[in-house]
């Protein structure tokens, strides 16, 4: 017996453990070809899974370490649409044969450049196209020939909701067009535009209308009209998730007589009638697990014969190009040839969408109505922003006017390193439970979130921030654990507002009870009161934020700047999904107060390093007068001034001389800034960080 090719499974997800692996594991002739060896998968959860089904298998984090540590024959791509071109390109440069998932690619673009990578890697490619194997689908092509030559074909496709995907990931993937490339269009349209090709032909023109007319809380399309005319012969798909229940329909009309397929069955008018039963079904489930069997045997047999012929991955790029030019037939309102729309990308401004009865095109009103809004909004927050720049300042200029700068040199060159080097470890297990505090409320949204990559996403962000203003590493730290997670940035970013809240929490119920052990000066209860509202206030926002459109019901038609929004709010509310569950709260909150907890030590020990031996209550106080200052609105880069300012107003309560408070001011700050700006840029140089943002679904 031959040797077993030896494969890799990338992505645990629904589709392998439903469909792929079953086959590679329970077909007594694949099993007879191939060894499954590994599997990566972001998910600890999906990786127990493979594991029990396929027992011996090794497991990996990410694909890239699984292809370093595996002697490989081929890969089976089970990933979303978005990540295919990242493990095609790296598969294929090293060599690797692929079986990959459908469609192929979220854009056209990113398609052709699989295409590519392929064709210069002289690889096997297979795409899954199991439906040319569907039992069903293979009686129909032995039964068209009996009504002559084709010159109208019917296909249509009812679903009463998309699939959710696999709950240790992200289950709303397939109606997130930055990961899935579109809706139904997409997820269904491709294997009707292969299974039509077989026995039509490709056509010259494409024509589609493009809608969300149910599931407005989609971001894609629900429904989608296709028709693809060739030479002699139109072809009309009709796809929907917004029926009220699942149907399948095709209806082909030849020269001899037609042919009739429903959910059951199949009825030939011709010379004869003749009618046959489809047992089980055509819509009986989703994964459809034995189709693909057959499809795995003929990629094996292309494997061993070393066949590189390039009509599989002409026809994955086929299925692109028509789904990349019905939805630009969808936005430009017109019929378009399909061939030179290599250029176009896929759903972008499709869905759900019209023009201005004025005529307007929408991407100039998107343009006008954001430029117009940006500007209004921008004028304000640079008025606002200024005037609390002028207004930090002062406090500084004022505070700071007197001091003698050679007492403040000769105090920091006097500080212990010792102190300053257990401040700085203790701060780190504080930033481990800051950690913890935010995973608590990112863990309802992926299963794959894990204590280390939160830990990395907020050390690379709290990094930016050191370089960029108001706070805009949060947009990296969002970037960082979106591309670890597969969560969207705006979802990642709902996370992180209420981290923040939970993490204010915490800091209002220290300072309610901060007056039992030391007093509190007037400022500083000033400070609590407007940090107070600004708590209240954001909570009120995060219970009151709702999705613009709910699932379940259809909506009034919206402009489509207004839809562009409410795409925002619903990924922005996904992201607040903590909020509603009381045990991440719990948790989270725990988290927050044990790492306020551990801060106390670090001021102390940071006390200390300058000679300051000041009691304890004290340290508390510094801490919260610090943070207090923290959330006045300014945020220059890395903090710089507002953490001097906090601590030095804190000592001076307690008679410190403005050197040695500057002092400590200094030491305190710089031993939180360089230990976190070290594990930042070293997380963001192992992961990329410019890889991050680029990968990262919005």
């Amino acid at each position: 017996m031959a040797v077993k090719l030896r494969g890799a499974l990338l992505g645990a997800g629904n589709i392998a453990l439903r469909g792929h692996a079953p086959q590679w594991m329970g077909d007594a002739r694949l099993r007879d070809e191939v060894e499954m060896v590994a599997v990566a998968d972001l998910s600890p959860p999906n990786l127990e899974a493979i594991r029990a089904l396929c027992p011996g298998i090794r497991t990996y984090a990410c694909a890239e370490d699984l292809m370093a540590q595996e002697r490989l024959d081929f890969c089976d791509i089970c990933t979303p649409p978005s990540s295919h071109l990242e493990l095609v390109e790296l598969a294929a440069g090293k060599g690797l044969h692929l079986f990959c998932e459908k469609p192929l690619s979220h854009t056209l673009s990113a398609a052709l450049r699989i295409g590519q990578a392929v064709r210069r890697a002289g690889v096997i490619f297979q795409p899954c196209h199991q439906y040319h194997y569907s039992p069903q689908w293979l009686m129909v092509k032995g039964l068209l020939p009996r009504i002559g030559r084709i010159y109208l074909a019917e296909y249509r496709v009812q679903r009463l909701a998309a699939n959710e995907g696999n709950p240790h990931w992200d289950p709303r993937w397939r109606t997130d067009p930055d990961l899935s490339g579109g809706g139904i269009l997409v997820d269904h349209g491709a294997h009707i535009f292969y299974q039509l090709r077989s026995v039509l032909g490709e056509p010259r023109t494409v024509q589609a209308t493009v809608r969300t007319l149910f599931h407005r809380g989609y971001e894609v399309e629900d429904t989608a009209f296709v028709t693809l005319d060739a030479i002699g012969v139109v072809a009309q798909v009709s796809l929907t998730w917004a029926a009220r229940q699942r149907e399948i329909y095709f209806r082909f009309v030849g020269e001899q007589g037609e042919l009739v397929g429903t959910e059951t069955g199949i009825r030939v008018q011709a010379a004869a009638t003749e009618e046959f039963t489809l047992p089980g079904g055509m819509s009986a489930n989703s994964s459809h697990s034995e189709w693909y069997a057959p499809l795995m045997l003929e990629f094996t047999e292309r494997v061993r014969r070393g066949d590189r012929s390039q009509g599989p991955l002409d026809e994955a790029l086929y299925v692109t190009r028509v789904i990349s030019r019905a939805y630009e037939s969808g936005r430009q309102g017109c019929t378009l040839p399909l061939e030179n729309g290599d250029g176009v990308e896929g759903p972008a401004a499709t869905a759900g969408t019209v023009a201005d009865e004025a005529g307007v095109e929408p991407e100039a009103r998107i343009e006008v109505l954001s430029s117009v809004a940006s500007e209004r909004r921008s004028a304000r927050e640079r008025a606002f922003r200024a005037g609390a720049y002028v207004l930090l300042i002062g406090t500084a200029v004022w505070t700071f006017r007197d001091v003698r700068w050679s007492a403040l040199t000769s105090t920091l060159g006097a500080a212990a390193p010792l102190w300053i080097a257990f401040a700085a470890g203790m701060n780190l297990l504080a930033l481990v439970f800051q950690a913890a505090r935010w995973l608590a409320l990112v863990r309802p949204l992926s299963r794959a979130a894990t204590l280390p990559e939160s830990f990395k996403a907020m050390m690379v962000g709290y990094t930016v921030s050191m370089i960029v203003p108001a706070r805009g590493g949060e947009l990296a730290r969002a970037h960082f654990l979106g591309r670890r997670t597969g969560l969207s940035r705006t979802t990642v970013l709902g996370s992180i507002v209420l981290d923040h809240l939970v993490n204010a929490t915490g800091l209002l119920a220290g300072l309610a009870v901060l007056p039992f052990f030391v007093g509190i000066p007037d400022w500083m209860r000033s400070g609590g009161w407007i940090a107070l509202a600004l708590v209240l206030l954001g909570i009120t926002a995060v219970a009151a934020l709702r999705p613009i459109q709910r699932d379940g019901g259809p909506a009034p038609s919206e402009a489509l700047p207004a839809r562009r929004i409410g795409v925002l709010l619903t990924k922005l509310q996904h992201g607040l999904t903590g909020a509603r569950q009381p045990k991440a709260l719990g948790v989270s909150f725990a988290a927050s107060l044990v790492s306020w907890v551990l801060e106390v030590p670090v001021v102390v020990w940071a006390l200390w390093a300058v000679g300051l031996h000041l009691p304890i209550p004290a340290a508390f106080l510094i801490l919260a007068s610090v943070n207090l200052a923290l959330m006045f609105p300014v945020a220059p880069p890395a903090n710089l001034g507002t953490v001097e300012l906090g601590a030095t107003l804190a000592l001076l309560q307690f008679g410190v001389p403005k050197e040695q408070a500057l002092a400590f001011a200094l030491t305190y700050h710089l031993l939180q800034v360089v230990p976190i700006a070290a594990l930042g840029m070293f997380f963001a140089g192992k992961d990329g960080l410019g890889t991050t943002f680029r990968r990262a679904p919005a």
